[in-house]
């Protein structure tokens, strides 16, 4: 099964670069004149509804053949963003309804569904807080890769 998801986004990659998609969304950002944060941010909440019905992997397949070419021309750290994908993307895996570490904590626990969305709600909310954080503190993801000598 993971096979045929990595096979099925590489040929979804070939197709968007066929289609210049990644081009047009470069041109369409800087035509609009859209900033760092205003991008991040909308990447972000779309990370977050794809989350909800999508596995990580897919997520991240689909929108980075899309949303590289966009970082490169605004100046936005891959590294910054990776940061703000994993955080994004560890939010998805405890958000209903596709929510897999949902599953697995039933299974293990062998609670109600119910009482499992209940118990992780302050962690719902401790993502987001640290995702919001590291959208607007940056250097709080950039410090270690920074004395690394990464630049």
């Amino acid at each position: 099964m993971l096979f045929m998801i990595l096979v099925g986004a590489g040929l979804f990659g070939h197709v968007l670069t066929k289609l210049r998609i990644p081009a047009q969304m470069v041109d369409l950002v800087t035509a609009y004149g859209v900033g760092q944060i205003e991008f991040l941010l909308a990447v972000m909440v779309l990370i977050f509804i794809l989350g909800m019905f999508l596995e990580t992997i897919s997520i991240i397949l689909i929108t980075t053949p899309v949303v590289l070419p966009v970082l490169v021309t605004l100046g936005i750290s891959p590294i910054w963003y990776g940061i703000l994908l994993t955080i994004n993307l560890e939010l998805a895996l405890i958000t209903p309804p596709v929510g897999m570490n949902l599953f697995a904590i039933k299974a293990i626990a062998k609670a109600p569904i119910g009482e499992i969305i209940m118990g992780i709600a302050p962690y719902v909310l401790l993502l987001i807080l640290g995702l919001g954080l590291v959208m607007a503190f940056p250097g709080i993801a950039l410090w270690l890769p920074g004395t690394m000598s990464y630049r």
